[in-house]
């Protein structure tokens, strides 16, 4: 049985926005890089276990690094949702802060 990935609307619009940046140069590029995004994500619902724990940002979060991107994802029974797709320059830190403070009362 194939593992899967699946995922979330964070990183739907995160794969969307990368997309939109690279293909005002080059749309040719841009469906590049988003297949073998796709690649790595099978790699990761493959290999669930092969990216870096990232307990200190959401339990159970992991980070894989790919190309000029860290991607997050969380295990799963069946393979692995992916969580967010995002830069390797941002804060990562903040970002994740920012998140919890949305969730407060």
């Amino acid at each position: 049985m194939a593992h899967k990935f699946e995922l979330s609307e964070p990183a739907k619009n995160d794969l969307k926005e990368i997309w939109f940046y690279i293909s005002e140069h080059s749309p040719a590029s841009a469906d590049c890089l988003l297949r073998s995004f796709k690649e790595k994500f099978q790699l990761l619902a493959d290999n669930p276990k092969l990216g870096k724990s990232r307990n200190e940002f959401i339990i159970n979060l992991r980070s894989f690094p790919y190309k000029n991107y860290t991607i997050f994802y969380f295990p799963l029974q069946t393979g692995v949702e992916i969580h967010r797709v995002l830069h390797s320059a941002r804060d990562f830190e903040d970002l994740f802060e920012d998140f919890f403070e949305g969730l407060k009362p």
